[in-house]
């Protein structure tokens, strides 16, 4: 069982935050922290406040090579689609973080809740659409930051794609613990 309330993904953004010396990369910190609280309230205007003008993402898994948005009108486009679609809701159990004056670096197990409405939406023809599925995945991300402290953008790889065979039903204690608006 998948525990999804926020304080699971956040608890070792927080510890790390806490052990972190530098106020540069404390500020880091601080950013990504927001960046996954924005995007698990389905905020877009709060998620590009944590962005620059123009960011850029790169996204490898698929087999296609880079597929992620570039630029403010698509990065914003992506994150409505989501929200829309409503598959914000997720845990993120983070292994290892690297930062540095310039980057974050994070591993670990994605685990994404997707209403089966959502996946038919994507052209996944789950069993029942009313329901509620679960996507675990292996990532690694690269955060990038400028001066200002402002992500330009995400290198994220994962394990491969998100398939029917890959996706399992959430089960009633988990959906008992997903955040409010789901």
């Amino acid at each position: 069982m998948i525990d999804f309330s926020p304080e699971q993904t956040l608890r070792p953004v927080d510890e790390r935050i806490a052990a972190e010396r530098s106020p540069r990369r404390r500020a880091l910190l601080e950013n990504f922290r927001e960046h996954l609280l924005a995007e698990l309230a389905g905020d877009v205007d709060r998620i590009m406040k944590t962005q620059c003008a123009e960011p850029r993402y790169h996204f490898y898994g698929n087999g296609s090579g880079d597929f992620g948005p570039k630029g403010q009108g698509e990065v914003r486009g992506f994150y409505e689609n989501i929200f829309a679609l409503g598959y914000n809701k997720l845990r993120y159990d983070i292994e290892r973080f690297v930062v540095d004056d310039d980057a974050l670096f994070n591993e670990g197990f994605m685990h994404i809740v997707f209403p089966g409405s959502a996946l038919v939406a994507m052209g996944l023809a789950v069993d029942d659409p009313s329901a509620k599925y679960v996507f675990s995945y292996r990532q690694a991300a690269i955060f990038h930051y400028d001066a200002a402290g402002e992500c330009t953008g995400e290198d994220t790889y994962s394990d491969g794609p998100l398939t029917l065979e890959r996706l399992r039903r959430l089960e009633p204690a988990e959906e008992a613990t997903l955040p409010a608006g789901v």
